[in-house]
């Protein structure tokens, strides 16, 4: 059985989030940090995909690891991408046209960095319920980026920094896709 109650929990928290009421009409640049809020909603509920009790049924299949694991990830992407596509929706307009895709790269940067946290606490550390451990890792680490300086600084809205701090999502993006997959590799083949 995959945890299905931090899907929902983020799901429900995702709905508050959009529904909250406000008395202006919302900027671009609070939508930006209303997605910033989703993405991290999300990215703490995915993190729970990988534990074992989420393996339970998977285990026992004659698949590599990395089919396993794929498998699971794509469970949570069936749920992850319609409920970014209504955020987008509701939030999106107004919105330049770069912060939908960099807001979308901010996301994917959280979703495999947590992904792959949990994937090597797994593997390397053999945890039953990495999602436990790693979800306080990821909220701690999404408040720490927020401290960045900003010659650093991931969370921006600077139009001089915006183009720098996403080549810096990208590169989290690409790193945590290197470990996920490292992680996701069966050990039994060479």
């Amino acid at each position: 059985m995959i945890r299905w109650q931090p899907l929902l929990g983020a799901l429900l928290l995702t709905g508050a989030v959009l529904a909250w009421p406000r008395d202006e009409p919302l900027t671009w640049k609070g939508a930006v940090w209303s997605l910033r809020v989703i993405a991290a909603l999300v990215t703490l509920a995915v993190v729970f995909v990988l534990d074992d009790a989420a393996a339970d049924v998977l285990a026992s299949v004659p698949l590599p690891l990395g089919a396993r694991t794929a498998l699971r990830v794509g469970f949570a992407l069936v749920w992850i991408v319609p409920s970014w596509g209504v955020s987008l929706l509701v939030l999106a307009p107004g919105m330049p046209t770069v912060w939908i895709l960099w807001s979308t790269v901010e996301l994917a940067g959280l979703l495999v960095a947590g992904l792959a946290g949990a994937a090597a606490l797994a593997r390397r550390r053999g945890m039953w319920e990495p999602g436990i451990a790693v979800a306080p890792g990821v909220a701690g680490g999404w408040l720490l980026l927020f401290a960045l300086p900003g010659p650093v600084a991931m969370f921006t809205l600077r139009p001089q920094d915006w183009t720098v701090a996403h080549l810096r999502w990208s590169l989290l993006l690409v790193a945590g896709l290197a470990v996920l997959i490292r992680m996701s590799r069966d050990p039994a083949r060479r």
